[in-house]
């Protein structure tokens, strides 16, 4: 027992933990074999996850009184059957034995005992002994099954919730894929149609009706293309596949050279960009791809939602950080929305009230791309006032760097 709960509890596999708990299991009881079942909730039924003996594949079986296992589950009840083919009425008049895996591996079951896992009152699995021949099963051999099925309980308690997470990730990719290819074909009407009614304003300038109309439609077309790149980008991140290459960087380089793509609009707006950068580099692995994304939505939030005044960046490091700060005098967040802003599509009330073009996907694309990296992502702000946006990005190790 204390074995299996080292294990449990390090940094071995849960599949690994159960199959060493079915050999125990073998080994306490001198059974010839010994199964571990999941309860598969959906689908109400028990699944084989480790076994040991004469079993040739993985068991499937409903949670009913057709079979001993399923019965254990449904009435979340030890018991000990001394003859496999002789009557149950002592245990449940309608229970009955399950023949077929005997039919298939030319085995004759003797006696069974069956043990619920429980956790946190629900039934996780079911722990099953079989003999054909030897010593039999008594009543006091629950009771030892019954100490360690706790333990199994929690183990299969994880196994689902991995199993779970898996599947939700999966999900979560294919929906993500989805998005980019049915964005990615929505982008070429919307481009299409763009240029179209440059072309008509070109040809018809002089008219002023048509013209005032046809601006209506391109700044509708324009905010449609920025919804439709800004959705790719995003779909892009939740894919969880690389956006660039995966390599050691010099952030201060990277900082610097997309900085400078944002000082001509920045100065159209009368604000002051100011980038401080150390004079040393500062070297993070990251997929930079990913590191420019983050640095362009925040340094355009900066300067789109700034009327007057100035857009700061600063990048420095500390023993364990590499250290990303935009700070801007603009129009900031209200307290009320900053507990949603890094949500899809959300936008601040401030925001949508300005009129200013915004999709609501740049900083929850940040907030992603930060925690995929292994950083953190601080925000200091005040309405009216401005905001401070706080990238944290792990630095490489010395080990990584001698590489």
């Amino acid at each position: 027992m204390f074995e299996l709960y080292e294990q449990m509890f390090g940094e071995v596999g849960t599949v690994n933990v159960l199959q060493k708990t079915s050999e125990v299991v073998s080994e306490i009881l001198n059974a010839e074999r010994a199964t571990i079942y999941i309860t598969i909730k959906e689908t109400q039924e028990l699944k084989s996850v480790a076994f040991i003996g004469n079993v040739s594949q993985s068991i499937i079986i409903p949670i009913n009184n057709e079979s001993l296992a399923g019965y254990c589950a449904q009435a979340k009840r030890s018991f000990v059957v001394p003859d496999a083919y002789g009557d149950f009425k002592y245990l449940d008049p309608g229970i009955r034995f399950d023949k077929s895996w005997d039919e298939v591996n030319e085995f004759r079951t003797r006696d069974v005992i069956c043990v619920p896992a429980i956790f946190k009152g629900e039934v996780m699995g079911v722990v099953q002994a079989i003999n054909s021949k030897g010593d039999p099963f008594h009543e006091s051999d629950i009771i030892p099954l019954e100490n360690i099925s706790p333990f199994i309980a929690y183990a299969l308690y994880h196994a689902r919730l991995y199993d779970e997470l898996a599947t939700l990730k999966g999900l979560e990719k294919e929906k993500a894929e989805f998005m980019r290819v049915l964005v990615h074909e929505l982008r070429s009407p919307v481009a299409t149609s763009r240029m179209l009614v440059s072309t008509v304003l070109f040809t018809l300038k002089g008219d002023s009706q048509i013209t005032s109309a046809l601006n209506k439609v391109e700044n509708r077309l324009d905010q449609l293309l920025l919804l439709v790149e800004d959705i790719l980008h995003m779909s892009r991140i939740k894919s969880g596949n690389p956006l660039g290459d995966i390599s050691i960087y010099d952030l201060a380089v990277e900082t610097s050279t997309t900085f400078e793509k944002y000082i001509e609009e920045a100065e159209a707006k009368g604000l002051t960009m100011k980038l401080e950068l150390p004079d040393y580099p500062v070297r993070i692995r990251i997929d930079i791809h990913g590191y420019r994304l983050i640095l362009s939505n925040l340094i355009s939030n900066g300067v789109k939602y700034t009327s007057s005044g100035s857009v700061n960046v600063s990048l420095g490091q500390n023993n364990k950080w590499a250290i990303l700060k935009i700070r801007d005098t603009g129009m900031g967040i209200p307290k009320n929305d900053i507990p949603n802003l890094f949500t899809e599509f959300f936008r601040a009330t401030n925001a949508r009230n300005s009129k200013i073009i915004g999709t609501g996907i740049g900083l929850a694309g940040v907030k992603e791309l930060v925690t995929r990296f292994g950083g953190l992502l601080e925000l200091n702000t005040e309405e009216n006032k401005g905001s401070e946006f706080i990238v944290r990005l792990p630095l490489i190790s010395k080990q990584d760097d001698l590489k």
